[in-house]
């Protein structure tokens, strides 16, 4: 009787299971691009915006062109950015009046320019892409599609599938 009951058990679990597995359905970057891109449209037309559109979709605009260097995968990035997003919440500064302006600041992270080897993975790939299109001195504002963000995944205050606002100054290019 013992058996028959560990044996109805396991059944039931792997019932529960098996229903449970039909609900999830896999991540697809393609269909969640197509989702970002119309999300992202929106948001330009609702803010009349006149944006240029990057191959890889980031919609974007450039606030104040640079006449310095022009940026390459390996090299090394110092900029300043505001992270948003299209709601206006504001998620994230390196600068500290910004992020004291904003009420996000903390006493206990350092506010500096911020560093990055181009390429590498140390940022999302939105990030990477955007600062690239900047020259040094420039200035851009960026919509990234959440593909090229966090994805399906909540990072601190993102939520999943979120797209995102970021306005960058790149400051100094190393080459």
């Amino acid at each position: 009787m013992k058996g028959i009951k560990i044996l109805l058990g396991i059944l039931m679990i792997g019932a529960v299971l098996q229903s449970c597995s039909n609900d999830f359905e896999p991540y697809d970057p393609n269909a969640q691009l197509a989702i970002d891109i119309a999300t992202i449209d929106s948001y330009v037309a609702t803010n009349n915006l006149t944006v240029k559109i990057h191959e890889t979709d980031i919609r974007y605009i450039i606030d104040e062109e640079g006449n310095g260097k022009t940026v390459a995968l390996g090299d090394t990035v110092y900029v300043n950015y505001e992270l948003t997003l299209l709601d206006g919440s504001f998620i994230d500064t390196n600068v500290e009046q910004t992020a004291i302006d904003n009420g996000i600041f903390s006493s206990s992270r350092t506010y500096e320019r911020f560093g990055f080897i181009v390429g590498t993975g140390m940022v999302i790939l939105g990030f990477d892409i955007s600062t690239q299109v900047l020259t040094e001195g420039g200035s851009g504002t960026f919509l990234i599609p959440s593909v090229y963000g966090y994805q399906d995944l909540q990072k601190d205050r993102i939520p999943i599938n979120s797209n995102l606002k970021f306005k960058i100054k790149l400051l100094e290019v190393k080459k």
